[in-house]
């Protein structure tokens, strides 16, 4: 099989050190790289700190991948999902602003992170892509499209997402974690690995693979993109690119 292109995240901020010692990692500068978005009031290094990290990232060229994290609501109702969803794009939003995201085309990945305790439930999913959608549509120009983020083998999410969606829920991607083999270095992409064994056939496209965490002494966890697909066309161009620093 072919390889992808490298992605991170980390739950950590973003610096030019860490992107420089990634870029040595792969060999090569990652496309993505991943960070959390929880709400417009959520503190701490786990949050996207667009301050510190916008510049970074511009000047490296890397596209930032949103995570929508409230991970211990994942299993919650359809109301929860609604609030956390509309939580999660402000935040996106208030964080960019509409102005520059339309300007880089308007419709942007959202992936909520899924850590399998709890599973997914499949009204809270519903509800969560309802609040993305209701919360983009108080944006002119901005439409933040709902993924997910989770483990190959957690089968209860996969199965409530399929039932979700057969609802009429969107899911236009999702980026699965498998550490296996749980190695840091970038090999080739498995198919057999990566796809959940059900639903099958696998209804979403699978976007990229976490392949495995705690890399760089624990600093990052390490991704590809799926070589399947095209990864600008079909990834890259919905993430956004970080302005550069403000002027000091």
């Amino acid at each position: 099989m072919a390889q992808g292109l490298p992605g991170a995240d980390s739950i950590q901020p973003v610096t030019t050190s860490l992107i420089q010692a990634t870029t040595a990692h792969y060999g090569s500068t990652p496309v993505f790289w991943g960070r959390y978005f929880t709400s417009v009031t959520t503190s701490g290094s786990a949050e996207y700190h667009h301050a510190k990290e916008n510049g970074p990232l511009n000047a490296a060229g890397i596209k930032l991948l949103p995570i929508g994290r409230q991970t211990g609501n994942v299993n919650g109702t359809q109301q929860q999902g609604v609030a956390d969803g509309v939580k999660n794009a402000k935040d996106f939003i208030t964080t960019f602003g509409a102005s520059l995201l339309a300007q880089q085309g308007g419709q942007f990945y959202m992936f909520l992170d899924v850590e399998g305790d709890p599973s997914l439930s499949s009204d809270y999913y519903t509800g969560w892509a309802q609040g993305l959608a209701q919360e983009s549509a108080s944006h002119v120009g901005v439409e933040i499209l709902p993924c997910v983020y989770a483990a190959q083998g957690n089968s209860k999410t996969w199965t409530a997402l399929a039932a979700a969606t057969d609802a009429g829920a969107a899911c236009v991607g999702v980026w699965i974690a498998r550490y296996d083999p749980n190695d840091c270095t970038l090999g080739e992409w498995n198919d057999h690995t990566v796809t959940p064994p059900s639903p099958n056939p696998f209804p979403w496209p699978i976007l990229a693979w976490q392949y495995c965490g705690n890399c760089l002494n624990g600093q990052i966890d390490c991704s590809q993109t799926n070589p399947a697909i095209d990864p600008q066309a079909d990834l890259l161009d919905f993430l956004v690119m970080p302005p550069p620093a403000l002027a000091t």
